[in-house]
């Protein structure tokens, strides 16, 4: 390991000096692209290490408290779950056997496998194990949903469960586990597969959450040795996992992960090209040009040093209309003809393109993406004739009591740096429309805030999925959740969706599925007429890995799932 951390200080020297020399980014590419090939073979290590980078802070690794993807990413590499979820975002087993469910969708009855090992390390680096058994299980569970642990993820039983964990999370013997609801959940074995849903030793109740923060102990395939903070953490391959591959081999194949945490985009993304990083995500704007199409392709000067997968991603990117009160002033867009006059204006065609390279899918399906398999929602029948939108969004301003005025008031539009040309795209689309907007440009923190306290008009937002599933959009939209007490942000009220998302939220996927499914579609309809939001488009991922890189794949969550990926022995 010591070698490769050598190897990464004179890369990242290289590279901070070719920065400073060349201007042109495109000659910048390309030369790195050449000298990387003469970089010096006799440092690389035997061992089979995975190297990337992260530009996000991490501040713990226990997975009752994390919350960003770089961190998900991790502790996802050092604990498992009951259930995990396939390529198609379906409910398979993991430490969980197999399960049954009771009749009345409240009784959910695990079978965990008994060759499960938690993975602890001494000071020296030791590592020893203890077999996992369902008390571990009712423990993290119980954990999550305490108000006392204050997780994040409480919500995920919150009115799901008795007060009493001991009535809802229940361990007969070694082998089974036993969850009691109160009332059905059919988004369950979902929730059950985030990082909310992590099993760790009951150990933990012995120590204070700074603790468990920085040792983390798991059943996964890797575990941590080494932590940095803002540096450099390393994960060593777990000796006791218990998974093998098709042909018996023992998982993972690597053995060892690095993650560094460089916060520029651009310096990452230099020492990505020059071979430092074996997997690069997402694009930095300023590239975005340079290395793809208008239809999010790679140039054919790129396609053979890097290889890329595009994926749908679970996250719709949109402009929110807060739609409560203001204290001393009229809130415009209260009115519904104005905020389906916003939506019509938007050539999201022409927004994908432009600004994004083709890295998604217009907005015009609906909060919830397609990718969910939400279908027979229509826009307003606005979508279905791109020719004609313009027109019918100057017929539902006229409808508007903000046209009514003389002079027409001006409305904030607030977002973050990165987003600014775009929103600015909008402010002049709308201004042509009729509508005055400014751009209020805000830091990532304070737009959160002041969007949770109701002090936004207009705000860029996205909604990443936390679990595969409709209801997990829907609920940005249930009165009861209004912030600051939900996601809610809009503070959207409707008495047919909230009955609606009950029906949803209770539904079972395996015995009510196709009324679930009208369900799903009947509510994104009543928001597509509502408008609360204005979608923009539907997100697509980008991962950029080295050509030595094999078995690293991507789904519609974009996860980073590690256990099945080798690095070439042939690699330059």
């Amino acid at each position: 390991m010591a070698q490769q951390g050598n190897s990464y200080r004179a890369d990242n020297k290289f590279i901070s000096k070719g920065v400073i020399l060349l201007s042109s980014l495109g000659l910048l590419l390309f030369t790195v692209l050449g000298l990387s090939g003469c970089k010096n073979v006799d440092k690389k290590s035997p061992l089979q290490v995975f190297h990337y980078n992260e530009d996000v802070s991490v501040t713990t690794l226990d997975p009752a408290f994390v919350k960003s993807q770089s961190e998900i990413w991790i502790v996802s590499q050092i604990f498992n779950g009951l259930v995990d979820l396939d390529a198609q975002l379906q409910p398979v087993p993991a430490l969980a056997k197999s399960w049954e469910i009771s009749e009345d969708l409240c009784t959910y009855t695990f079978h965990l496998r008994t060759d499960v090992n938690f993975c602890f390390v001494d000071k020296l680096g030791q590592t020893t194990q203890r077999k996992m058994t369902a008390s571990d299980v009712a423990y993290s569970l119980s954990r999550i949903a305490d108000p006392a642990t204050a997780s994040p993820g409480a919500w995920i039983f919150a009115g799901k469960i008795d007060s009493v964990f001991s009535r809802a999370f229940l361990a007969p013997n070694d082998t089974t586990f036993v969850l009691q609801l109160k009332t059905p959940a059919a988004s369950l074995l979902g929730l059950l597969s985030t990082n909310f849903g992590f099993v760790v030793p009951r150990e933990y109740a012995r120590y204070d959450k700074s603790y468990v923060s920085r040792n983390p102990v798991g059943t996964g395939p890797f575990y941590m040795r080494r932590w940095e903070e803002e540096i450099k953490l390393v994960l060593r391959k777990n000796p006791h996992y218990h998974e093998r591959d098709s042909q018996g081999v023992a998982l993972p194949y690597l053995d060892a992960v690095n993650v560094t945490f460089v916060k520029n985009k651009q310096t990452a993304f230099m020492q990505f090209v020059a071979g430092t990083y074996d997997f690069f995500n997402g694009l930095e704007g300023s590239f975005k040009d340079e290395l793809l199409t208008e239809t999010a392709a790679l140039k054919p000067k790129y396609a053979k040093s890097m290889k890329a997968i595009i994926t749908p991603f679970l996250n719709t990117e949109y402009v929110g209309c807060y739609l409560g009160d203001v204290p001393g002033q009229t809130n415009w867009l209260q009115d519904v003809h104005l905020r389906r006059a916003l939506f019509l204006a938007i050539d999201k065609q022409k927004l994908v393109r432009f600004f994004r390279n083709g890295l998604g899918d217009p907005g015009d399906a609906g909060f919830v993406p397609p990718s969910l398999n939400v279908v027979g929602s229509k826009a307003n029948d606005a979508a279905t004739a791109t020719s004609n939108q313009w027109d019918r969004a100057l017929q539902e301003l006229k409808k508007s009591s903000y046209n009514r005025q003389a002079n027409k008031p001006v409305i904030l539009l607030s977002t973050t740096a990165d987003y600014l040309d775009m929103m600015v795209y909008l402010q002049e689309t709308w201004q042509r429309l009729g509508v005055k907007v400014k751009v209020d440009i805000q830091t990532g923190g304070m737009l959160r805030q002041l969007r949770n306290e109701g002090k936004l008009m207009l705000f860029r937002g996205s909604w990443i999925a936390d679990y595969p599933d409709a209801e997990n959009f829907l609920a940005c939209f249930y009165q009861p959740y209004c912030s600051p007490n939900g996601p809610n942000y809009t503070h959207f009220t409707d008495l047919k969706f909230d009955a609606l998302y009950q029906l949803i939220e209770a539904g079972s996927t395996q015995k009510q599925g196709d009324d679930r499914a009208l369900h799903i579609q009947q509510a994104n309809q009543i928001l597509i007429e509502q408008a609360p939001v204005i979608p923009l488009y539907y997100d697509k991922s980008i991962r950029l890995m080295q050509p030595w890189v094999e078995g690293l794949a991507n789904d519609v969550a974009n996860r980073l799932v590690l256990k099945r990926v080798k690095i070439n022995p042939k690699r330059p």
